[in-house]
């Protein structure tokens, strides 16, 4: 946390130390107002920088402040719509706002793109995801639809 600081101090514009340490306030101190500070301004000196977006949705998105969360992870997919992490957040702020159709399309959009990038345990997280967010025979039916496909590619 001590260098990233002081790589600000010797550069203010220098994101890379700014996202550095925002990930380091929000994974190892849990300082996630300053995590956000961070993100806000690695955001003022780089207006598309996806990674800032996601990771500052995702915060928001545990602390409960879902509309902002929203914004961030849409923001996020108008500039990479094949991001899975910004679908699968998406997904999970839609469910806990309600939208449980938004929330199934979004979670089954990261999961086909985690399965398509080769990321099985981010596949495999989202598919737990979507089995505890939704207990219903229709969606399982279509995520072991989806997920026999995996098994059979695989073979």
């Amino acid at each position: 946390m001590e260098d990233y600081t002081k790589a600000i101090a010797l550069n203010p514009n220098l994101v890379q130390a700014y996202l550095n340490r925002a990930y380091t306030y929000k994974n190892l101190t849990d300082d996630n107002l300053a995590a956000i500070e961070d993100y806000n301004h690695v955001l003022s000196l780089e207006p598309n920088c996806l990674s800032a977006y996601i990771s500052r949705g995702n915060i928001y998105l545990l602390s409960g402040e879902l509309e902002k969360s929203l914004f961030d992870l849409e923001k996020a997919l108008s500039l990479d719509a094949d991001c899975a992490e910004a679908y699968c957040g998406r997904g999970t702020a839609r469910f806990r706002l309600g939208d449980l159709e938004g929330a199934k399309k979004d979670l089954f959009k990261a999961f086909d793109l985690y399965e398509t990038q080769g990321n099985m345990i981010y596949c495999t997280f989202t598919r737990s995801l979507i089995m505890e967010l939704f207990r219903d025979h229709e969606v399982y039916k279509d995520l072991f639809g989806v997920e026999s496909g995996i098994v059979k590619s695989k073979k």
